[in-house]
Parts: structure tokens; C-alpha cells; sequence
């Protein structure tokens, strides 16, 4: 199982243009920090990342040079909206892919409308089909990615069975996410298990106890984003499952960081090395 960086903790060193108002001489600075950044995720030991073509780039065959130069695979290729799901043609989004050499997109989280809905829920699932069959017949998979709030239920079943059951197997699959599993009350090597055969890739996302959130004893604690191997989750265990299910990638994710984004990377990669994980050594 390679290693990939779904980079939230160092967005904005991906992002470093968003809001500014450019000078003549910003665009190339903001080029050279791009490039910094993705360099260094190279050198802490990943093998991939997601993240669509970084805006400045010129085109993505540039952005695809670069990464070649760097050892650094594109694991996944953005995501989609919901009126792409269900009207796109998504030739761009494939073309980028093809360019790229990514082989997954993502959709973040269903649609607002779809919570506790079910009918809604039914018409989302219909239209992960509809873009997962255009997807699949170019060689990429659609993934979707749960969060916490999957696991509310509708009609007795929770909101991610219910995506499961009515999706195809053959052209949409899943991204877990560690973290929200355990955050939505679920069984992380259970769902692992659940739905091997439809998970190629996962966000490995630790999940810890705020030290400090007890304000009333037992009923205000907070949970924390943590750095892989620094929270509370079985990997050992969560890895052994992901092996069984032949899952090619794990993606570190942390949505909040209380450390540096790029010293908290480095700590979550190094830890899922020592467990033998990943292709860069």
C-alpha cells in the first residue's frame, strides 16, 4: 500500500494566491512556493498526493512534469459537484485525469438535501451512477468520501448502507475516512471489511481526545484532528484489514493541525513507515 497526502494541513501553501491581489512579479513567487511545498512532501517519504492541477500551473501537462521530476504520483483529481454528477460529460475532468495519471476523483459529501431524505438520497445514488459509469469506462474510479453525518439514519438505515446498497459496485466505490468513521459511531475495521472489493483508496485520519474539553466532566469532550499514531486508533489493526481488502493507497488527512501542516505531515508518514507502509523508504 503506497502513501498519498490529501494536503488540508498544507493547504495554504498550495493555495498561496487565493485573495491576494497579484503584482507583476507575485505569479512566479507563487510557483516557486508550490513547487517548494510539493518537493518537500516528496522528500518526508510520499508517494502520491490529491489535489487537482494547483492554479498556477499553466495546464496540467506542466503540473505533470513537475510532479514526474519529484518521484511524486497524482492519486486523485479533485472531485465533482453535484449538477456534474448528474448532467456533466465530464470530459475535462477525464482528460485531466488521463494528463495527470490520476486515477480516482472524489465527491466530498453528499448534497445538503439528501440529510434524512431519502428519496433525495436515492436520486445522489442515481447520479454517482450515471457519472461512475462514464468515469469507469475510462479507467477512473468515483469515490465517495464519508464523513460523520453518514452515519445519521433514514427509514433505519444509516445515510452510507443506504449509498452502498444503491450504488453499482462495478463503477462507484468508496473512500473512507478513518476519523469520521469513528466520529459517526461506526466500526472503522468493520466498514474496512464491509466494503472491500469497493475501496481502493483511504484517508487515514488518527482521532484523539481533547485534553483540556472536559468542562463538565464526562460530557463536553472534544475530539482533535491528530497526526497518525498520535491518537487513539487501532492502526495496526486498521492496516492488517486494509491488506485483506487490497486497498492500494491510504491517504494521510488532517483536517486541523496544532503543530506546523508540514511537521505534522512528516510525523504521520515516518510513524506509518515504521508500521512497513508505503513505497518510499
Amino acid at each position: 500500500m503506497k502513501i498519498s497526502l490529501c494536503p488540508m494541513a498544507i493547504g495554504p501553501y498550495l493555495r498561496p494566491l487565493q485573495g491576494e491581489v497579484m503584482d507583476s512579479s507575485m505569479p512566479e513567487a507563487a510557483l516557486d512556493t508550490v513547487k517548494s511545498a510539493l518537493t518537500k512532501v516528496s522528500n518526508m517519504g510520499y508517494d502520491g498526493i490529491e489535489t487537482a492541477t494547483p492554479s498556477v500551473f499553466s495546464c496540467p501537462q506542466e503540473f505533470r512534469d513537475f510532479m514526474d521530476s519529484i518521484n511524486l504520483e497524482v492519486l486523485t483529481c479533485g472531485g465533482l459537484t453535484y449538477d456534474e454528477l448528474k448532467f456533466g460529460d465530464l470530459k475535462d475532468k477525464i482528460a485531466e485525469c488521463k494528463t495527470l495519471g490520476a486515477k480516482n476523483v472524489m465527491i466530498g459529501q453528499m448534497p445538503h438535501e439528501c440529510a434524512g431524505n431519502y428519496d433525495e438520497l436515492l436520486a445522489f445514488c442515481r447520479a454517482m451512477n450515471r457519472a461512475g459509469k462514464i468515469l469507469a469506462d475510462e479507467g477512473i474510479a468515483l469515490s465517495y468520501h464519508n464523513h460523520a453525518c453518514d452515519f445519521a439514519k433514514v427509514n433505519g438505515q444509516s445515510h452510507l448502507q443506504i449509498i452502498m446498497d444503491n450504488t453499482c459496485d462495478k463503477s462507484v466505490f468508496f473512500e473512507l475516512d478513518t476519523h469520521w468513521l469513528q466520529s459517526g459511531g461506526a466500526h472503522v475495521i468493520s466498514w474496512i471489511k464491509k466494503t472491500a472489493g469497493r475501496v481502493r483508496f483511504i484517508h487515514f485520519k488518527d482521532y484523539g481526545i481533547d485534553e483540556y474539553s472536559d468542562t463538565n466532566w464526562l460530557e463536553c469532550t472534544h475530539k482533535l484532528w491528530m497526526e497518525i499514531g498520535q491518537g487513539n486508533l487501532n492502526w495496526p489493526g486498521i492496516i492488517e484489514a486494509c491488506k485483506e481488502a487490497k486497498i492500494e493507497w491510504c491517504s494521510v488527512e488532517q483536517d486541523v493541525v496544532r503543530r506546523p501542516g508540514f511537521e505534522a505531515s512528516k510525523i504521520s508518514v515516518d510513524y506509518l513507515h515504521s508500521l512497513g507502509i508505503g513505497a518510499k523508504r
